[in-house]
């Protein structure tokens, strides 16, 4: 019988463990193909063992084929919450919504965790322009990205947005990317930007909304164009920065200072040396 539908390598592990023989694995990539195996021959008990290998190899080279796997393999709805940032919610939407398995749930947590504290290092990765839009959404959305300006999320947009209009075989145009990120962009942190920052990650909007935006600011206290007014809390929420607080509070004070056109005083310029001391 010739089976061409499943990683040979993974069928092998599966009868191996059928016959109780001791399974190892050498790879993630192999250990969630084995899950995909056991799903599919409804093979119960080698799942566990390949999450709980998956589990101690998760890094920021596998962290998004990892994730994208696992919400895949476990078809879910996830609402996933995390203790130490309980002021957000990272949804998954899927069809047929089923249970996920508790280590399965672990899992997705860690890789959560994980692009959290490598944030930069994972948007910056090519595997960010292989995942769905569903996950980027998830991704891009949190709070707690541990990231140096919000311009690592519009550049993983631009490039993710410019990879899916490849696969679609149209032009990489503005609008084009616009249509495939299907309201993605506006998740980017604009109103946490310096000016010189907004320059360059404008490119996603349309005019109208760059210039709402750009205005807004320059004058803090003025609301959205109507169409995108829903996201200006969002677009005003600073992420967990890799500075530390006290280095964003720098940073505001210098975006203000940038804004009024005012120069940095010897004063602030001594606190600035302070605020690096204590980070």
């Amino acid at each position: 019988v010739r089976i061409q539908d499943v990683d040979p390598r993974a069928f092998e592990h599966l009868l191996s463990f059928m016959f109780g023989d001791v399974i190892i694995f050498r790879s993630v990539q192999t250990a969630l193909s084995v899950i995909y195996t056991a799903k599919k021959y409804m093979v119960k008990g080698i799942d566990t063992l390949a999450l709980m290998y998956i589990s101690k190899n998760i890094n920021s080279d596998n962290v998004l084929l990892v994730l994208q796997s696992i919400l895949v393999l476990y078809d879910t709805e996830q609402t996933y919450e995390d203790p130490a940032f309980s002021s957000q919610n990272t949804t998954i939407q899927k069809d047929n919504p089923n249970i996920l398995e508790p280590d399965a749930r672990s899992i997705i947590r860690h890789c959560f965790l994980h692009i959290d504290k490598n944030a930069r290092k994972v948007l910056e990765s090519d595997e960010v322009e292989d995942i769905s839009l569903d996950l980027l959404k998830s991704i891009i959305q949190r709070d707690s990205l541990c990231i140096p300006s919000e311009l690592c999320v519009w550049q993983a947009l631009n490039r993710w947005s410019h990879r899916q209009c490849r696969r679609r075989h149209i032009s990489p145009s503005q609008d084009n990317k616009r249509e495939v990120l299907e309201g993605s962009q506006y998740y980017v942190r604009y109103l946490t930007m310096t000016s010189k920052q907004y320059k360059v990650a404008s490119s996603l909007l349309t005019k109208g909304e760059e210039e709402s935006i750009l205005y807004n600011l320059l004058h803090m206290d003025s609301s959205l164009t109507k169409s995108i007014q829903e996201y200006q809390v969002s677009m005003n929420t600073p992420r967990q920065r890799t500075g530390g607080l006290w280095k964003h509070v720098w940073r505001t004070k210098v975006q203000t200072n940038e804004t009024k056109k005012d120069k940095i005083t010897l004063a602030e310029q001594i606190l600035f040396f302070i605020v690096c001391i204590l980070d």
